[in-house]
């Protein structure tokens, strides 16, 4: 007579087995997925490129507008979507680029999100000593000193007078 070999197993037991038999279902799957996506994604993911930034020192705010670096520039705020925008500009330049020992000048974007509270169309302030009390038309030259308004120029051709720019 043969003897029976009788085992007899807790439900413990029974539990583990359970889990290790999932888990090594679970890591098979995991890695007949990765060796089937290496067969059928054979495109190669392209390198990844970078564009350096470039960081604006003639940009101001109206929140910067009293302390920048210097203490004598001007900030001339207009509106980059407006008629005389590029001409704004130009004149900004030629000034920079003629005059003997030009003057720093910030632009400031009025139809910018930072500086449309300061935008207005009609009846600016240009008596404003602080901040608050800015209120700037399309095409505005002022001039800071030591962190105070000291000049407040409005219009093309004033602001062209002002910088000296020859018509």
């Amino acid at each position: 007579m043969a003897k029976e070999k009788i085992t007899y197993k807790t439900e413990e037991q029974k539990e583990i087995i359970k889990f290790i038999i999932v888990l090594v279902i679970v890591i098979a799957l995991i890695i007949a997925v990765f060796f089937l996506s290496k067969v059928l994604i054979k495109q190669e993911a392209e390198p990844t490129t970078y564009q350096a930034g470039e960081i604006a020192t003639n940009i101001a705010i109206v929140g910067t507008l009293l302390n920048r670096p210097e203490d004598d520039y001007y900030v001339l705020a207009y509106d980059t979507n407006g008629t005389y925008a590029s001409a704004y500009v130009t004149y900004a330049e030629y000034y920079t680029s003629s005059a003997e020992n030009p003057i720093k000048i910030y632009y400031l974007d009025l139809s910018s999100a930072f500086n449309k509270d300061y935008y207005v169309t009609e009846n600016s302030n240009p008596k404003a000593t602080q901040i608050k009390d800015l209120k700037m038309l399309d095409g505005t030259l002022i001039r800071v000193k030591n962190g105070k308004i000291t000049e407040y120029t409005e219009g093309i051709s004033n602001i062209a007078e002002k910088l000296k720019v020859e018509e």
